[in-house]
């Protein structure tokens, strides 16, 4: 078999292995929201544009981070999106590998959208958006009503721990309780695999922040809100759990922005 054919078998495989993902992505979207707030014929994966226009220097850059909590409400265009989703869980490599770090490559953070049209789940394979239902929970990330205006875009940054297995954890859990040490308990590994989630979390925030300075976007981090609520609204899993959210948009250019 000649070299050109192998790669193109091997390519072949690859496209239909990430055909059968986002396949089973739609179903399980499917299963967790049925039909809530989707209209036949609305768009389900929606196409983003290549990330492009980040130019500004990296001390610039970390010169011009920092957390500003005014937005406007203009929607921001799918260009921005784009580079913001890039920069915080892009694919800048062969094999799947991402712009942020994942411990053993768990790839186990997955990113929510909430706009004021739905719902939407981050695709990196596909560079797209996943719709999941119509509904604007943008205030369900907040833990009072915001009286001001609600930023265009809210990433939810969820922890699916059923990802944080390999050969490796699990061996490792199969050895400890024949080691009779404190560093391999029961207790040890699960705080460990908690540690190396939240840095994951860490490091896309971090790059949000970036992004968003590169593109002169206002952004903040933030741990204020029900996870509980925030969970049952986006339908998780036992095993999956909201960490952080952070809400990005146009800086306010005048106090009616401000202003519901």
């Amino acid at each position: 078999m000649s070299i050109r054919k192998t790669l193109n078998n091997k390519l072949h495989d690859i496209k239909n292995g990430i055909g059968d993902q986002i396949e089973e992505l739609k179903a399980e979207i499917d299963r967790r929201f049925g039909n809530l707030g989707r209209r036949s014929g609305d768009e389900i994966l929606r196409a983003l544009p290549e990330p492009s226009g980040m130019t500004m220097p990296l001390m610039e850059a970390l010169q011009e981070r920092e957390s500003e909590r005014s937005f406007s409400n203009e929607p921001l265009p799918d260009q921005l999106v784009s580079n913001l989703l890039f920069a915080a869980d892009g694919i800048n490599r062969k094999g799947g590998k991402r712009t942020t770090p994942t411990a053993l490559n768990w790839r186990e953070t997955d990113i929510y959208l909430l706009k004021a049209n739905g719902i939407w789940r981050w695709v990196p394979e596909r560079r797209a958006l996943l719709f999941c239902a119509l509904h604007d929970i943008r205030e369900e990330s907040y833990i009072l009503n915001s009286q001001f205006t609600l930023p265009p875009l809210e990433l939810v940054y969820v922890t699916n721990y059923s990802r944080t297995r390999s050969l490796i954890t699990d061996a490792v859990e199969t050895i400890a309780p024949k080691i009779r040490s404190a560093a391999f308990s029961e207790a040890a590994i699960r705080e460990l695999r908690i540690r190396s989630t939240n840095i994951d979390v860490g490091a896309k925030i971090q790059s949000v922040y970036l992004a968003a300075a590169a593109m002169g976007l206002s952004c903040v981090a933030r741990t204020g809100f029900s996870a509980e609520k925030l969970a049952a609204k986006l339908h998780l899993k036992p095993d999956e759990e909201v960490v952080a959210a952070q809400s990005v948009g146009y800086p306010a250019k005048s106090i009616l922005d401000h202003i519901k």
